[in-house]
């Protein structure tokens, strides 16, 4: 799947986002069409034909996807909340209905899911491009984000990796749909160009932002915000805040690392930290004096 281009009327992509970011936070409500139509100023059709046209889905479909992309992320993330719980509070009305649509979308239960399964789908299923937590900023230099996943050497990761209080930034971005990989990196690098030919400063820093782990979503499904901090106004871009809050950060240089590697070998070994998954994970690059490119991962950490 192709991404959507951007829409020429400068308030219908940023009003849509609005909308998807409502659905986002309400995950675990019913969905109730003709308000979210309203909300964006279109009649209930209208509203689910734009829509479909942006992001490949109908409106019930991408909330059902992205539900059960939540509950996969907390039955990894959580696992002291109990299944049932976590159907609930990503919207299914009974555990029925949870565990079949579940196993429609993963090809398994809740509980092989938990007890592993999400590494052999992520591995198997979705690719060598899960975990797409960077982008190469060059079209002519894709080497790193063609090649297959490699685990670092153990405690490598682990030893860069510091908890910090990270400000909130308000942010103008482009919200990619459908595209992972090489096709997602030359997406953005077009995007930066566009915006430094419009007066952006060359150097300025950018933010890439998932709300859900990168690594179950499938190319079709991935959904990336990638943008810079401004308070000016744009209608032509969403607009949303990346939150406050302690995060494990990351930093690299003249490398692309990956937010598995921060999973694998540090999170998932933390006796103080867990994931907080209330907040999204967040990439920041920015140029070097050198022409380089340099920045950090940032996951969302609270204490257990």
């Amino acid at each position: 799947m192709t991404a959507r281009a951007p829409a020429r009327t400068p308030t219908r992509v940023s009003r849509l986002y609005e909308v998807m970011d409502l659905m986002l936070d309400s995950v675990g409500d019913p969905l109730n069409l003709h308000s979210l139509a309203a909300s964006a100023s279109y009649s209930s059709f209208h509203f689910d034909r734009i829509f479909r046209e942006l992001t490949g889905f109908s409106a019930v479909e991408y909330q059902r996807k992205r539900r059960l992309r939540r509950a996969a992320h907390l039955l990894r993330h959580e696992p002291d909340v109990a299944v049932g719980r976590i159907a609930q509070d990503c919207g299914f009305p009974c555990n029925a209905a949870f565990s079949k649509a579940f196993k429609q979308q993963f090809g398994m239960s809740a509980k092989s899911w938990r007890d592993g399964g999400w590494r052999a789908y992520m591995d198997a299923q979705v690719g060598r491009e899960s975990d797409v937590s960077f982008f190469v900023a060059e079209p002519g230099n894709l080497e790193v984000i063609l090649a297959p996943y490699c685990p670092p050497e153990p405690g490598s990761i682990a030893a860069r990796i510091a908890v910090r209080a990270l400000p909130a930034v308000q942010l103008r971005y482009q919200r990619f749909f459908g595209q992972s990989g090489a096709a997602l990196s030359v997406a953005c690098n077009s995007f930066i160009c566009e915006r430094e030919r419009a007066g952006l400063p060359p150097g300025s820093p950018w933010y890439g932002v998932f709300d859900e782990d990168p690594g179950f979503t499938g190319e079709r499904e991935y959904c990336y915000d990638f943008g810079f901090a401004s308070e000016q106004e744009d209608r032509q871009l969403g607009t949303r805040v990346l939150p406050a809050g302690h995060y494990g950060v990351l930093e690299f240089r003249h490398e692309w690392p990956r937010f598995r590697s921060m999973y694998e070998d540090w999170l998932e070994k933390q006796a103080v930290w867990r994931l907080d998954s209330t907040r999204p994970h967040i990439q920041k690059v920015e140029r070097s004096g050198d022409g380089q490119w340099q920045g950090w991962l940032a996951l969302p950490v609270k204490k257990r």
